[in-house]
């Protein structure tokens, strides 16, 4: 795999996500208890720290408000943190993830991912390794943001050693069904068990590069398939999930599942 990462301009963030480019908070904004943080000045000031913008997202909504000051979401990587695979090249990129919004409606969030240039999608991450935090306009300044990265920065070296174990743990299939059937009730309602054709499904690999059974290849063909949909669930097709925050608190518990194969 290339160490180069796919950037993207300021524009094209423009046209996928404009809220990124408010000046000031929606109109209705008590401006006293609430301090604007331009997501455009956090884009400059980790920019400035090496991290590259990578992607933007944004609900799709016909309220002008919403579109104009809503939530959204950016990702950053950097060129030079990477985890390497087998042949020294790029296995995976850790990930700065934001979620900012100027309507009110969301404090202001950090988290650290991790993007998996194998399969191309991405996932964020809430561990014990990486973590996050939220912060109330009224609190945070650009200032303490590169306090924070630095930080981010000097854990997620703790990240290698993880993606390592689970790498290095070989799966059976007791482990492998289990490790399934956990991940399946992130997605199905709480009222019943995972049938044995949903839990084959989403074992299924989609590529090549997922066939080994490892503990890392297990849950990386798990999570693609449970976001990007199309297997049998419940008898009829899964959908695709494609709202971020779902995306997002999917992601954080198969993390938290896969974690627990090397920790328990």
């Amino acid at each position: 795999m290339t160490k180069d990462i796919q950037s993207i301009s300021m524009d094209r963030a423009k046209q996928m996500a404009p809220a990124i480019f408010a000046t000031e908070p929606a109109s209705y904004i008590n401006q006293k208890l609430y301090t604007f943080t331009p997501t455009t000045g956090i884009i400059d000031q980790m920019n400035s720290q090496g991290w590259q913008l990578t992607r933007v997202q944004q609900s799709q909504s016909k309220s002008a408000l919403r579109k104009d000051y809503g939530i959204h979401i950016v990702r950053f990587q950097h060129p030079d943190i990477y985890i390497k695979d087998g042949l020294g090249g790029v296995e995976a990129r850790p990930e700065i993830v934001v979620i900012n919004s100027h309507d009110g409606t969301k404090p202001l969030q950090f988290e650290a991912g991790l993007f998996r240039l194998v399969c191309e999608n991405g996932l964020v991450l809430k561990t014990q390794d990486f973590g996050g935090f939220k912060e109330r306009h009224t609190k945070f300044t650009l200032d303490s943001l590169k306090t924070m990265i630095d930080e981010k920065m000097s854990i997620m070296n703790k990240t290698v050693g993880t993606i390592s174990k689970w790498a290095e743990k070989e799966m059976t299939a007791a482990e492998r069904r289990r490790f399934a059937t956990e991940s399946l009730a992130l997605r199905i309602s709480g009222d019943r068990q995972a049938e044995e054709y949903e839990i084959m499904e989403i074992l299924n690999p989609r590529r090549e590069a997922d066939k080994a059974n490892t503990l890392w290849h297990t849950f990386n063909r798990v999570q693609e398939n449970l976001i990007k949909g199309g297997y049998q669930m419940n008898n009829r097709t899964a959908r695709a999930i494609t709202n971020p925050l779902e995306d997002m608190v999917l992601n954080q518990g198969l993390w938290q599942i896969a974690d627990s194969f090397v920790t328990a």
